[in-house]
């Protein structure tokens, strides 16, 4: 069977987020990924992502790549204008927005690696997730 080494997910306001976390999931189990609680680890990332670029940008894209066959690497770039208060943000409770403010922190806690580079131009997050 062909497994596909990436997948990108094209992010507007109007994105059906559970369409593109099914076919997250497929993508995953095209490579053998099927322990429930790794699954669950990358879907809750990878919809913290999409969720973050429909509520605070205009528009985005998530990239899902195997660097090999035990490392996942996950890219969501933006076009929005930054995230001010990085420091804080990374922080549980935190939100601009009135949610709960656990999405941003629980990305770093979930996964492996997180470099961040944002400016007024806007986001890009770069994740590895061992798998």
């Amino acid at each position: 069977m062909y497994k596909r080494q990436w997948m990108l997910l094209r992010v507007t306001k109007k994105s059906d987020v559970a369409v593109l976390l099914t076919n997250v999931r497929q993508f995953l189990k095209e490579h053998d990924i099927s322990n429930k609680g790794l699954l669950l680890e990358i879907k809750t990332i990878v919809s913290e992502l999409i969720y973050n670029i429909q509520k605070y940008t205009p528009k985005g894209s998530v990239n899902l790549e195997f660097q090999d066959k035990h490392n996942l690497k996950i890219e969501a770039i933006d076009q929005g204008s930054g995230i001010e208060n990085f420091n804080l943000a990374i922080q549980d409770g935190y939100s601009t927005s009135g949610t709960l403010g656990l999405g941003f922190a629980s990305i770093f806690r979930l996964s492996d690696e997180v470099e961040v580079q944002t400016s007024e131009q806007g986001t890009i997050i770069n994740i590895k997730k061992r798998v």
